[in-house]
C-alpha cells in the first residue's frame, strides 16, 4: 500500500460521521419542505389551467386581445367566421362554433368579505355542450335555452353548497334556477357557472357580440382557417389553440412561482453557509482522522471526493426529511385534500414526482455548495501536521 494511493474512502466511513451531526440538517429540511410545498401549489394551479385545452379546439379574440374579458367580437364578425369552410359540423350539420360571453360571479354574496372569491359566468348557446367535448354531465341536466336557468362547475359546487341542484338563485336582475353539474376532466372550466348567453347579456346590457369563440376544426385545416381569418380584413381576429391560449394564461402561475423561489433561495444561501460551517467543525476535529486516512494512501483528491460527497448525503438527508415535513404539514393544514382558489381558479394541491425529485436535488446542491470549500480545506492537510493531531 505505501506508494499507492488508494482509489476511494469507503462511503461508511462517512455514513457514520452522518449520524454524529444528524442535527445539522434541520434548515436544508426547511428549504426542501417550503420547495416541496410550492411546487405542489404552482402544479395543481397549473394542471387545472392547462387541462381546459382540448385537440383540434381553437379559439378567436379580437386582435391584440390576450384575456377572454379583454376581447369583444360584434354579431357580423361571427357569422363571417361561423361560415368558414374548415370548421366541423355536429350531425345535424351545424357548425361546431361557440360563442360565448364571460362575467365576474360571486358564487356566495352572503359571504363575509373574507371568504368572497370571483368566479366566471359564462353565457353559452347549447352548441357550447357539444364544442367543449371534456364537459360531461354530474347531475341533473343542461341547461334550456332561452330560459333562466344555470348549469355549475363540479368544484365550484362543491365549494359552495348554495349552488346545489334545484336552488335558485339571485343575480342581475332575476332569479336564476340551479339545473345541473358538470365536470370537465377536472379543468379551470370547472370553477365556473354557465347559462343563456342571450339572457346574460340582456340583463347586463352587454349589447349584441361576444368575448370570444370556441371553434372545433376539421382535422388538417388549422393553418388554412387561420390564415383566412387574420388576413380578412373584415373581422380583425386573433387565432390561437386553446392549448395556446392556456399556456399563456399559466404566465401568473409562473410568476407566483418566482416569488416563492426566491424566498426558497434566500433560504437556501443561509442553509449553504449553515452547512459549511458544519462541514469546517467537522474538518478541525477530524484533523487525526485525515491524517490516518492519508498515511494509509489515500490521495488528496480521495480526501476531498469523500468530505464532498458526506456533506452531499447530508443534504439528501435533510432533503428526505424536509419532504416528509411537507407531506405532514399538506395533510395536517388540509392543502392535499380541501380545494384551493387563486383567482378565478378553483384547483387541487398535487404531490408530483417531479416535486419529489426537485427536493433531493435541491438537498444534494445545498450539500455540495457547502460543503466545498470544507473538502477542499480538508484536502489540504498535511500528513505530518494532521498525525501530530491524534
Amino acid at each position: 500500500m505505501a506508494g499507492e494511493a488508494l482509489t476511494v474512502i469507503p462511503i461508511r466511513y462517512n455514513l457514520r460521521s452522518l449520524m454524529v451531526r444528524r442535527t445539522t440538517s434541520a434548515m436544508t429540511a426547511l428549504v426542501v419542505m417550503i420547495l416541496f410545498i410550492l411546487s405542489g401549489f404552482v402544479a395543481g394551479l397549473r394542471q387545472t389551467v392547462l387541462k381546459s385545452a382540448v385537440p383540434d379546439t381553437w379559439i378567436v379574440l379580437s386582435r391584440g386581445t390576450a384575456t377572454e374579458p379583454d376581447s369583444y367580437l360584434t354579431l357580423d364578425q361571427y357569422k363571417i367566421i361561423k361560415s368558414r369552410a374548415q370548421i366541423a359540423t355536429n350531425a345535424k350539420g351545424q357548425p361546431l362554433v361557440s360563442p360565448e360571453m364571460v362575467t365576474g360571479f360571486n358564487p356566495a354574496p352572503e359571504e363575509p368579505a373574507s371568504k368572497v372569491i370571483f368566479t366566471h359566468l359564462r353565457g353559452v348557446y347549447p352548441i357550447a355542450y357539444e364544442v367543449h367535448r371534456g364537459m360531461k354531465l354530474e347531475s341533473g341536466r343542461w341547461p334550456t335555452g332561452g330560459t333562466a336557468e344555470m348549469v355549475v362547475g363540479r368544484k365550484l359546487a362543491a365549494r359552495f353548497p348554495n349552488l346545489a341542484v334545484g336552488s335558485n338563485f339571485r343575480f342581475g336582475k332575476r332569479d336564476w334556477k340551479i339545473v345541473g353539474t358538470f365536470s370537465d376532466r377536472d379543468s379551470a372550466r370547472e370553477s365556473e357557472v354557465l347559462t343563456d348567453l342571450d339572457l346574460l347579456t340582456q340583463d347586463f346590457h352587454m349589447g349584441h357580440g361576444f368575448n370570444l369563440l370556441h371553434v372545433i376544426l376539421k382535422p388538417g385545416t388549422e393553418e388554412a382557417f387561420k390564415s383566412s381569418l387574420t388576413t380578412d380584413a373584415r373581422v380583425r381576429v386573433d387565432v390561437v389553440s386553446e392549448h395556446e391560449f392556456y399556456t399563456r394564461q399559466t404566465d401568473f402561475v409562473d410568476q407566483l412561482r418566482a416569488l416563492g423561489l426566491a424566498v426558497a433561495i434566500i433560504l437556501a444561501i443561509r442553509s449553504i453557509f449553515g452547512a459549511m460551517n458544519t462541514m469546517y467543525a467537522a474538518v478541525t476535529r477530524r484533523t487525526g482522522e485525515i491524517g490516518v486516512l492519508r498515511a494509509l494512501g489515500f490521495n488528496r483528491f480521495n480526501v476531498l471526493i469523500s468530505f464532498v460527497s458526506e456533506s452531499i448525503l447530508l443534504g439528501i438527508a435533510g432533503a428526505i426529511v424536509g419532504e416528509i415535513l411537507g407531506i405532514v404539514v399538506a395533510t395536517a393544514t388540509g392543502l392535499s385534500s380541501d380545494l384551493m382558489n387563486v383567482g378565478s381558479f378553483i384547483f387541487r394541491f398535487q404531490m408530483t414526482p417531479g416535486a419529489f425529485v426537485a427536493g433531493l436535488v435541491a438537498g444534494a446542491l445545498i450539500g455540495a455548495l457547502g460543503g466545498l470549500l470544507p473538502a477542499w480545506r480538508a484536502s489540504r492537510v498535511g500528513v505530518i501536521d494532521s498525525l501530530r493531531a491524534v
